[in-house]
């Protein structure tokens, strides 16, 4: 019942999915590839908010109470994403509240995790905050030698609060702390000693 109306949306990367103050009528799941969620200011600024990959659904909360998108989502890979009608969606949770539980509890987490990033902007410096995604990433990563990064250098700077240059200078600085990056790849010698970097006062 849940996937009547449901459909596989193909994106490229670079393609805009929805934007921020539109109407939502929709939710999503990736399937495969990475989904960018932003808010632009009106100087035209970006801020980076997320990036959901291959099995994290987003949009519950705004299509499921029928408000307007708190922001934009664009493909920065190739993508295929699940697309629930937000209003049949709706119509199944009036009769069954453990389905609206099960479905809200995602947007929840990710609550939680925007408090926790948002903790992280503000308490720690540039290289405490790029030693985290990087502890992040290879957790996520079973095995040891390279691992890929998941989207470009600019993306990373603007999800981890930073300029681009900024992220290259850390990148550098963690060279020291056995962290070797290339344009696609990180490689971490010793995860012990990157961890160290996020108790240490590092400025």
């Amino acid at each position: 019942m849940l996937l009547k109306d449901a459909r596989v949306q193909g994106l490229r990367a670079g393609q805009v999915l929805f934007l921020q103050d539109e109407p939502s009528d929709a939710l999503f799941v990736v399937l495969e590839g990475w989904i960018k969620l932003y808010r632009t200011a009106a100087s035209g600024i970006e801020a980076v908010v997320g990036t959901m990959r291959d099995g994290q659904s987003f949009g519950e909360a705004a299509a499921l109470c029928g408000q307007p998108w708190p922001v934009s989502a664009e493909a920065i890979s190739p993508a295929r994403l699940l697309r629930l009608d937000a209003r049949h969606v709706r119509r199944l949770l009036q009769s069954d509240p453990a389905l609206a539980t099960s479905m809200l509890a995602p947007a929840f987490q990710r609550l939680q995790q925007l408090i926790a990033h948002i903790e992280v902007l503000k308490t720690c410096t540039s290289v405490q905050r790029v030693a985290e995604f990087l502890l992040d990433l290879i957790a996520e990563c079973d095995g040891d030698g390279p691992v890929a990064l998941p989207y470009n250098k600019a993306l990373i700077a603007g999800r981890l609060g930073i300029k681009p240059e900024t992220l290259s200078r850390t990148f550098a600085r963690l060279r020291d702390h056995g962290v070797q990056v290339d344009a696609t790849t990180v490689h971490i010698e010793d995860v012990v000693r990157l961890r160290d970097v996020m108790v240490e006062a590092v400025s």
